[in-house]
């Protein structure tokens, strides 16, 4: 059974029900906010993802880091209980040691979003923003435009690998989303 929109969440239980990394399926009921949406990370991020609005990571279980661009510190450890403030306009990527499971608040209604790559020379590689909206599918189609990119950076021309997707389950998890709002 997927996961869905209720009054009282089990995360644990409703973790498991989780079709990939990064499902971020809202939880709350539609109107909540911040809503938390829920996810079980097992792959790295594979982009950077920056909001126009506040959002608070809490890591429910697991380790792993989160990474920043552009603040101190740029990188910080994650283990359960942990609660992580990302101020917007700030781009973070979730890291997994192992499996992860983390509860995003984020503004609802939603805001926009971009997603980047950025190259080890510090350079912006690529950037796509995403739409308020249900924003599975933009996230899956910015990393097929990734990939489909040449990915030189324009500083140091490293060239860069595709953008990995794992167990990313996009595709399901959007299509759930729509479902939860009938």
């Amino acid at each position: 059974m997927p996961i869905e929109r209720k009054k009282t969440l089990n995360v644990f239980k409703d973790a498991r029900e989780a079709w990939g990394s990064y499902d971020d399926f809202p939880v709350g009921q539609p109107g909540t906010d911040p809503m938390p949406h829920l996810s079980r990370n097992r792959i790295a991020q594979p982009f950077y993802l920056v909001s126009e609005a506040d959002q608070v990571i809490i890591q429910m279980a697991g380790h792993g880091e989160i990474r920043f661009r552009d603040i101190d510190p740029a990188r910080l450890e994650l283990e359960p209980g942990d609660t992580v403030y990302v101020p917007a306009c700030v781009a973070s990527r979730l890291i997994p040691y192992g499996e992860n499971v983390q509860l995003r608040l984020k503004a609802e209604p939603g805001v926009r979003e971009a997603v980047a790559w950025y190259c080890d020379c510090g350079a912006l590689v690529h950037s796509i923003e995403i739409a308020p909206g249900i924003v599975q599918d933009a996230y899956l189609a910015a990393v097929h435009a990734f990939n489909a990119s040449p990915r030189t950076c324009p500083r140091c021309a490293q060239p860069h690998p595709p953008a990995e997707l794992g167990d990313i389950a996009w595709s399901a998890t959007a299509t759930a989303i729509r479902a939860s709002l009938r």
